[in-house]
């Protein structure tokens, strides 16, 4: 019963007869199925474990030919199996039975669909499981406390919305909802907490309430109160008694960026940096071969945090509005959040553990422009042309490929385009921070013989940039690490007399009023 091939599931009558089953105030028709066809997914199965003395029982009754109600299915899709999704029929009731018709040599079994559309398997595993709990609660063998106290748990664990509240659960699982608040209640502290620190890292990012509220699913007075008592967590007295701040994170329920930015609270930007063990670039050559890990997901051309807080050090202040338009793995978010800049943040696949990114596809020929606020800083990181383009196409779909797919007149044409949308929709005193590097299609390739007309180079966005009403004022050198080649690969490179790049420059562009 492990099969995901639903081929075998077919419409044909029970024998002797067609015969219905009651499921509530619906008929549904009984069918058979062959066993090898069924899925057994135990995240929605409501037992712990099988029992072999009901299979027993169950086997020693079908020799003596009794007859057992059809077991309960439903045909799913968007099923994962093999880090990929397909389609399944899998057991809600029954599976008991299925195990003893299989032990007889019985390929087939009567069924009945709980509903006779294929579901959505992610989004109705609470649905499906909470059925597969009351089908279990009342016939047959029947589910323990502890079964219906881990189904309560297993529900509760992936709602972290409370959709389904105390009262619905214990009406379902035949308990009283006493039971249900001591079983999950240590689940439901730790959501409040987790869902009070979102709430108040979009706060201290310049979230309103109201949106805020919109996000959350709580509503405006409630998210006032949570973000007038913020002070949630004494984290001097946790350090003075030994512990680090990634414990501290974890013990408050907090991520590790806004643990930080309540540590440094109110602190000036020098002594943030020195907090966080930054030496601090005077000159305009900002090394740093190493992306901080405390600050930032693991995402395709990730930077360093530290480069983008020089950014907002040198030319933004506390409270100002920065702009991330493809923020990717967050890191642009959290370093605002630990220098108290306010942030809105966009990008095409935006995760779940980052609600601070909203979902946006910047198609500049519509000229949309989502920020509620004209910016005070544009931090701009796209993907370096081809560079990474495979793990950027993993994280984008057909629909909204990333920029990273385009050809080099349509990747060219998309930044003139945002250039001049974003000169358009920004303030007098906007500064923009363009971070690149030159694309040259050397590889293999002696730098005797590169074709120019190939590479796309920092003088081609410093043109554009001009071209679109922009005046750029600085140009910082942000290499990048020698150590991504290994020695064998630098040998070839000089035995072919290949030049490598290793460039990256961030431009500091002003508006041309």
């Amino acid at each position: 019963m492990t099969s995901h091939n639903t081929a075998g599931l077919h419409h044909s009558p029970a024998k002797p007869a067609p015969s219905t089953e009651s499921i509530g105030e619906n008929l549904r028709p009984v069918m058979k199925i062959k066993i090898k066809n069924l899925t057994w997914d135990p995240s929605i199965y409501p037992r712990t474990a099988k029992s072999r003395q009901t299979i027993n029982a169950y086997a020693e009754a079908l020799a003596i030919n009794a007859q057992f109600p059809p077991i309960k299915i439903q045909r799913v899709f968007n099923y994962p199996a093999d880090s990929k999704t397909t389609r399944a029929a899998i057991i809600l009731d029954g599976n008991h039975r299925c195990e003893a018709f299989q032990e007889k040599g019985i390929e087939e079994i009567p069924a009945i669909e709980w509903n006779d559309q294929p579901l959505d398997y992610q989004e109705n595993k609470i649905p499906l499981l909470l059925e597969s709990a009351r089908c279990n609660t009342i016939h047959g063998d029947r589910l323990t406390p502890n079964d219906k106290k881990q189904v309560a748990r297993d529900i509760a664990a992936i709602d972290p919305e409370c959709k389904y509240t105390e009262d619905s659960l214990a009406q379902k699982l035949g308990v009283t909802r006493q039971t249900i608040n001591i079983w999950i209640s240590d689940i439901r502290a730790r959501q409040r907490t987790n869902r009070n620190s979102i709430i108040i890292r979009l706060s201290r990012l310049g979230w309103t309430q109201e949106k805020i509220s919109e996000k959350i699913g709580l509503s405006r007075n409630r998210v006032s109160e949570i973000v007038g008592n913020a002070n949630i967590c004494d984290i001097d007295t946790l350090l003075s008694q030994g512990h680090n701040m990634k414990y501290i994170a974890a013990h408050y329920q907090m991520d590790l960026a806004l643990t930080w930015a309540i540590r440094l609270q109110g602190k000036t930007d020098q002594e943030k940096f020195k907090e966080l063990g930054w030496g601090l670039r005077t000159w305009d050559q900002w090394n740093f071969n190493e992306c901080d890990e405390r600050f930032g997901d693991d995402w395709p051309g990730r930077i360093p945090a530290q480069l983008i807080a020089h950014t907002l050090f040198y030319f933004t202040k506390p409270n100002d509005l920065v702009l991330d338009p493809m923020a990717g793995g967050g890191v642009v978010p959290d370093t605002c959040l630990l220098f108290e800049r306010k942030c809105q943040a966009f990008d095409l696949a935006p995760q779940d553990n980052r609600p601070e990114i909203e979902y946006h596809h910047w198609d500049t020929q519509k000229e949309e422009w989502p920020v509620t606020k004209k910016p005070d800083l544009i931090f701009f990181d796209p993907p370096y042309y081809t560079k990474k383009k495979k793990e950027y196409e993993q994280k984008a779909n057909k629909d909204t490929p990333s920029i990273s797919s385009c050809t080099k007149k349509d990747y060219i044409k998309f930044f003139k385009d945002f250039f001049i949308l974003a000169h358009k929709n920004a303030k007098p005193a906007t500064t923009l921070a363009f971070l690149n590097a030159d694309w040259r299609d050397f590889e293999s390739t002696p730098a005797s013989e590169e074709k120019p007309d190939k590479a796309i180079t920092i003088f081609d966005y410093h043109k554009l940039l001009s071209e679109t009403g922009w005046k750029t004022i600085f140009r910082i050198e942000c290499p990048l690490s020698t150590e991504r080649l290994t020695g064998n690969q630098v040998q070839k490179m000089q035995d072919k007399r290949i030049l490598g790049t290793i460039g990256r420059t961030l431009l500091i562009a002003k508006k041309n009023i």
